[in-house]
């Protein structure tokens, strides 16, 4: 009984808190706010579909107000799934902030938010971002910052350990979350929760869309993942906590609550697809049993 009454009160404190965000977020920044906070040469892109567009501006609105001002702050769209170009409200008010909206003629789902802009803008850092978390105010800094520590280094604020279970490789398996400092090969660094990647660390058929599709259709993550390994780019982690959920975004479809039965085959197509050295993985890789990956 004191437990469920303690879940209740938990869920009311979490609806308070985003409304109370909600509240500040309609509350215009300062001017020239934007202008004034330090630039960092980085793009910064997320993308959205039309059953989440209406509360995408949150996400958005919590990069908008960060301690550091990217380059470019992209959202792509992609005008199969938005023929008219109609966009909310909120998110029109944000493109005279500084929110530029990227267009494609055909969605690639959560693909979109990394493989346009890297076409676009082949000579700078880009951050991934998803559109149903609030992102800490200092994410971006943090990010950019770890990445001049680390050279020709993709940084991700979340991770996880891949690990081997029993001398086998299976997704999720034995893994364990990544801690601060994290480094090397062996770690899978989810793009949804801001992951910065260096110009040239991904290998160019990255943007093979057909095979990306056919290989890894809900699991854009392990198909970058992939071509990281092939090019042996390093990787390091923030280990940052876990950001606040949108909860009006919780509702809506997410390729995360449909992944977890597909991720094992999709893990093992992309192996395949990238011809990955598992040796490599084998040496950095801890052989001691550890409990399953969480959703």
């Amino acid at each position: 009984m004191i437990r469920r009454l303690l879940n209740v009160g938990i869920k009311r404190l979490k609806r308070l808190r985003e409304r109370l965000t909600v509240v500040r977020f309609l509350v215009p920044s300062r001017p020239f706010s934007r202008i004034l906070r330090p630039s960092i040469p980085v793009v910064v892109s997320m993308t959205s579909y039309p059953a989440r567009i209406e509360n995408a501006w949150l996400s958005i609105e919590s990069l908008l107000r960060q301690s550091v001002s990217p380059k470019h702050l992209l959202l792509v769209l992609a005008e199969d799934e938005f023929p008219d170009r109609v966009l909310p409200k909120r998110i029109c008010q944000q493109q005279k902030r500084g929110l530029d909206v990227m267009w494609t003629e055909k969605t690639a789902g959560s693909y979109d938010k990394l493989l346009p802009p890297l076409q676009e803008f082949p000579g700078l850092p880009i951050i991934t971002c998803d559109d149903d978390k609030f992102f800490p105010r200092t994410l971006l800094k943090q990010l950019y910052t770890a990445s001049l520590a680390n050279p020709k280094t993709v940084v991700g604020a979340r991770g996880w350990k891949i690990r081997l279970n029993n001398q086998t490789l299976e997704y999720g398996v034995g893994w364990t979350r990544a801690e601060r400092g994290a480094s090397g090969h062996a770690l899978l660094l989810p793009g949804g929760n801001g992951c910065l990647y260096p110009p040239g660390s991904l290998h160019e058929s990255v943007l093979d869309t057909v095979s990306a599709l056919a290989k890894a259709p809900t699991a854009d993550d392990l198909w970058f993942w992939g071509a990281l390994m092939k090019r042996h780019t390093p990787m390091y982690c923030l280990g940052l906590p876990p950001h606040r959920p949108v909860r009006k975004q919780a509702n809506t479809p997410a390729l995360a609550h449909r992944n977890d039965s597909a991720n094992g085959p999709q893990f093992q197509s992309v192996l395949k697809h990238f011809e990955i050295n598992l040796v490599d993985l084998l040496l950095e890789a801890d052989t001691s049993p550890k409990p399953e990956l969480e959703a």
